[in-house]
């Protein structure tokens, strides 16, 4: 045991000695200078400066298949003779009509984009996102351009890759709510199209697409109100009582409506009753701190897929332009995170190459791009000056444009 001489010693220490390691004069000062390298530099030294979507195989391919317990499709990838059966990662992202979606809610035979996970030789070996024609449209700068139209075959521009010639005789055409018919087709203007084969099977005009997205957006909101938001508990701490939980993607904005006291419920086989400690965003990911009862974290392991119960927010919430956590208290640094981590990256960088394009601008490598630490400095710059979160966003929205808040690559 230490006296309390020998105690107080220590404590003086601890916080007098720490304050002298590291002045002008000292021992350490004679380090190389490799040891005071910043820690972007040693990020750097293991990371490099590569973009992850840069790498990230794209394929279009037929859906050919899809088990949805198993989470697995089959797909003909365009340029292969074969179909194949792919997994899909557990938080994969699937979108329909420009919005989140199931898996079973893609037709089968319909033509997709696709992402691949790749192993660390760059082989793929599991689905990251999978999505119909028209959300990969939409991604891409909105809609492709009808080039031509004669008789039955239209042949369309898509803002990435070549002329497509395409069998037009069997598609439903959409003009806002109202069907229309292949000849009122003007060249030049854009259209959204969604093919099986070589075949169009639904043409909408811009109108009719928001009108499909709006569709889409009332039948999530009615799978999160009855089945949950997709997460998976990432940390339990059995003996307090207390877990994280990480929200996928598609629950940004009601997983930031959340607030610290809400009662939200695990879905397991008997459901767990949890109370919201802490909502923190994480990249396009929210985090939870949970409290739950600490018998219940035995039915839990980290890296489980759960879905969250929560009393649906306003529907408010899903059309509003802005976070619905605007203007909470934070601190500084911490406004600027979130921010970055509400966004989408502005830039002007040209193909699927930006993550932040994607995955909010939180993610982007630092080192391959300038555009978060400037953003972040300009974020401190009005904060600086007093502006609320709302009057920040107001104004960065008229800087950097409407991209800024929503999913986009540019071709």
């Amino acid at each position: 045991m230490f006296s309390r001489k020998q105690i107080e010693f220590l404590a003086a220490f601890l916080v007098n000695g720490a304050v002298l390691i590291g002045q002008p004069g000292r021992a350490d000062d004679a380090k190389p200078a490799a040891d005071k390298k910043t820690v972007n530099d040693k990020v750097k030294e293991i990371a490099g400066t590569s973009e992850f979507l840069r790498s990230v195989p794209k394929h279009f391919a037929t859906l050919k298949n899809v088990d949805r317990t198993q989470l697995r499709v089959t797909l003909l990838i365009e340029g292969e003779k074969l179909p194949k059966v792919w997994p899909l990662v557990p938080d994969a992202e699937i979108k329909r009509a420009g919005w989140w979606a199931r898996l079973d809610q893609l037709p089968i035979n319909d033509r997709v984009w696709v992402w691949f996970e790749t192993d660390r030789h760059q082989q793929p070996r599991a689905v990251s996102m999978i999505c119909d024609e028209l959300s990969e449209q939409e991604i891409h700068g909105g809609g492709v351009v009808l080039e031509n139209c004669s008789g039955n075959e239209l042949t369309l521009k898509p803002s990435v890759g070549k002329n497509r010639t395409i069998h037009a005789d069997k598609s439903e055409v959409f003009r806002d709510l109202a069907k229309s018919k292949l000849e009122d087709l003007k060249k030049g203007e854009k259209l959204y199209v969604q093919t099986t084969g070589e075949s169009a099977r639904l043409i909408l005009d811009a109108e009719a697409f928001a009108n499909r997205k709006a569709d889409q957006k009332a039948a999530l909101r009615k799978i999160w109100t009855d089945k949950g938001l997709p997460g998976t508990v990432v940390f339990l701490h059995r003996f307090s009582g207390e877990m994280d939980f990480m929200l996928d993607h598609e629950a940004m904005r009601w997983g930031r409506s959340l607030k610290p006291g809400d009662a939200v419920r695990l879905q397991t086989p008997v459901p767990i009753a949890a109370a919201v400690k802490q909502v923190s965003p994480w990249r396009e990911r929210t985090e939870l701190r949970l409290v739950v009862a600490a018998a219940d974290l035995g039915d839990l392991t980290p890296g489980q897929r759960l879905a969250l119960h929560m009393t649906p927010p306003p529907a408010e919430v899903d059309r509003a332009v802005l976070p619905p956590d605007l203007d909470r208290p934070r601190a500084k640094a911490e406004r600027i995170e979130w921010f970055l981590a509400s966004v989408y990256c502005p830039c002007g960088v040209n193909g699927d190459t930006c993550t932040g394009d994607f995955y909010t601008l939180a993610s982007c490598n630092p080192n391959a791009c300038g555009m978060p630490q400037h953003m972040r400095q300009v974020i401190a710059g009005k904060i600086d000056k007093g502006l609320t979160d709302r009057q920040i966003f107001e104004e960065i929205l008229k800087e950097q444009g409407p991209d800024l808040l929503r999913q986009h690559l540019r071709p």
